[in-house]
């Protein structure tokens, strides 16, 4: 039987070792991501945590909405065995229920569904290996940022990484949700990696942590950054990093062909997710 859980009624501890289990284990489904993003989430789950999917709700003026947040790209059933054809049909009954819908799913479960892109790299090569799969455009950029004599390095120190990420978020995407992001990194692993010269610096990428993946979720650059192509130097030095190991890291996706070009210029492949759009109004 599939029950209808608040935030509040929710086993976090079953919950996360669900999602963990899961071949869809996911970032965007973990209690403490959806706690920042989401923090009045519901849930289904199958009888005792058989197999669960996230809520995520918003209200307003007495109507209840079910809107893919921020920061989050897409949902999935997720249960640690293969679902029956009628215990998967439960959760989509379920997800119809909801008048308005607006949520991006890691298979169409609900038509119509639009396709969306999403690159992902796995780094279980070696370097060299990797690299040989770097389109040419990706090649003349890193070499582009070496001959400007800057250089890649970890951030390790918070404050130091949202003053450097901030400082780089010229069009200010981020600036609005600084603390939603400051407590993402409070509660999530992160890594964060800084291009410099030695004395300025001119991008910055903060990674999300969950089992082996890397999320690409908070990258910028300054002007500046970009004439030197500091973006690609930082990418290249992650990759060489954890080259041949079970790293992969998430470059999330675009509809923007400049920026599909930049994640396919490393030799990501494409794992498409599915947006899915429903509105009632008369019933």
């Amino acid at each position: 039987m599939i029950h209808k859980l608040s935030h509040t009624e929710i086993d976090i501890h079953k919950w996360n070792a669900i999602i963990e289990q899961s071949a869809y284990s996911s970032l965007y489904a973990k209690s403490q991501f959806l706690d920042v993003v989401c923090p009045n989430w519901e849930a289904l789950v199958l009888d005792d945590y058989d197999a669960v999917f996230p809520i995520p709700i918003k209200k307003k003026l007495g109507l209840t909405y079910v809107v893919q947040p921020i920061f989050s790209q897409q949902y999935a059933i997720y249960s640690k065995r293969t679902l029956t054809a009628t215990e998967k049909n439960g959760f989509v009954e379920e997800l119809k229920r909801y008048k308005h819908l607006r949520i991006c799913l890691s298979e169409p479960l609900l038509i119509p569904a639009k396709e969306r892109s999403n690159f992902v790299l796995q780094l279980d090569k070696q370097y060299q290996d990797l690299r040989a799969n770097y389109t040419n455009n990706t090649f003349r950029n890193i070499a582009k940022a070496q001959k400007n004599n800057i250089f890649c390095e970890q951030l390790f120190d918070l404050q130091q990484t949202i003053d450097n990420f901030l400082a780089h978020d010229i069009k200010g995407h981020y600036k609005q949700h600084t603390q939603q992001i400051i407590k993402l990194l409070q509660s999530i692993d992160w890594e964060a990696y800084s291009i410099t010269n030695g004395i300025h610096r001119y991008a910055t990428a903060i990674f999300l942590k969950t089992g082996n993946r890397l999320y690409y979720l908070f990258p910028a650059s300054s002007d500046e950054g970009k004439e030197k192509s500091a973006m690609f130097l930082l990418i290249d030095f992650v990759i060489q990093k954890y080259a041949n190991t079970d790293i992969i890291i998430d470059f999330e996706g675009s509809e923007l062909e400049g920026v599909k070009r930049f994640y396919q210029g490393w030799g990501a492949e494409n794992i498409p997710y599915y947006f899915v759009k429903r509105i009632r109004i008369n019933d």
